[in-house]
């Protein structure tokens, strides 16, 4: 995880000093808040978990930013290994933002989670732990307040627990 975090911090010092001579300050950053919905499909366990997801984020230039997420687990799925249920997921990501218009990014992010996944069969948890995560997504601005935005992340879980895909919505406040 250690690792992770290493590089996902250097990757963030290296697009700012690429974005440093934006034209939005690093001492001002756009904040923002979302909530949504999110599905995950883990190869593993060939269960689709649901969950509300919130996340907080800064966006330092027009072109890079940070956000911290939060998953909460809201449906249970019963397959052929046991039943499973989300029961969080923490996880930081650098993110890269491609305006292509006023109103439309293109998102890309990178970074690092933590999930703990609930298996009523008592069975080894294959997705609990550690990943390392990227994924796009695409983010549409009704006004200069609130967006709505959706993603496609893909977690690669350490030591063979097998890799997720989440697909997410949500609705964006900037502060």
């Amino acid at each position: 995880m250690k690792t992770m975090l290493i590089a996902t911090a250097a990757v963030a010092v290296a697009a700012l000093g690429v974005q440093g001579a934006a034209a939005q300050s690093l001492t001002q950053p756009e904040v923002y808040g979302s909530l949504g919905a999110g599905k995950t499909s883990n190869n593993k366990t060939d269960a689709d978990l649901e969950s509300l997801n919130g996340r907080l984020g800064a966006k330092l230039t027009p072109h890079f930013g940070v956000e911290g997420e939060l998953a909460l687990g809201t449906k249970s799925d019963v397959t052929q290994s046991g039943k499973y249920k989300l029961t969080n997921r923490k996880a930081a990501y650098a993110v890269g933002y491609l305006p292509v218009s006023p109103s439309f990014d293109l998102i890309g992010r990178v970074g690092v989670s933590d999930t703990k996944l609930k298996n009523h069969a008592n069975t080894p948890n294959v997705e609990d732990g550690q990943a390392f995560d990227y994924g796009v997504g695409a983010q549409y601005h009704f006004n200069n307040a609130y967006s709505v935005r959706g993603d496609y992340t893909r977690s690669e879980f350490k030591e063979g627990h097998g890799d997720a895909d989440n697909v997410a919505v949500s609705v964006v406040r900037k502060f």
